[in-house]
């Protein structure tokens, strides 16, 4: 599930020019390459996050358009690789992987828990939204 746009991502849409040869899942967070071409962002890697892709695809050439949504304002309901608990409720956390959040993290600063979704200690969902400015810490 990773990443999925649930308020504020009406006309957000844009297909971007992504590098080759990535493997892109449907809710990844995604960067610059350093090129101007997407690719997927990793856990520690201290930059913003722009752009969630909106398909799954494998690209086949530099320069290959994904459909992706701009994160700006957005809200989204994010997967975490650990369980959420109350305290990380109102905190910044950083990436897990590309398709998720590490809440226990807060090196980067990259999201913005602003509510847990089910039963904090055991339920693996937040809502929040994507904070500019990384490392924020």
């Amino acid at each position: 599930m990773a990443f999925v746009p649930i308020k504020g991502d009406e006309g957000k849409y844009s297909s971007i020019k992504a590098a080759d040869a990535v493997t892109f899942v449907k809710g990844n967070a995604c960067i610059d390459d350093g090129n101007g071409l997407l690719t997927n962002a990793s856990a520690g890697g201290g930059v913003d996050i722009h752009w969630v892709v909106q398909e799954s695809v494998l690209t086949t050439s530099s320069g290959q358009e994904v459909l992706c949504v701009r994160t700006d304002g957005v809200t989204f309901l994010a997967d975490t690789d650990a369980a959420w608990a109350q305290t990380d409720i109102l905190t910044q956390c950083d990436l897990g992987a590309a398709g998720s959040l590490d809440p226990n993290a807060s090196d980067d600063d990259i999201f913005y828990i602003e509510e847990g979704v089910g039963v904090a200690g055991t339920s693996t969902q937040v809502i929040g939204h994507f904070e500019p400015g990384a490392p924020n810490a």
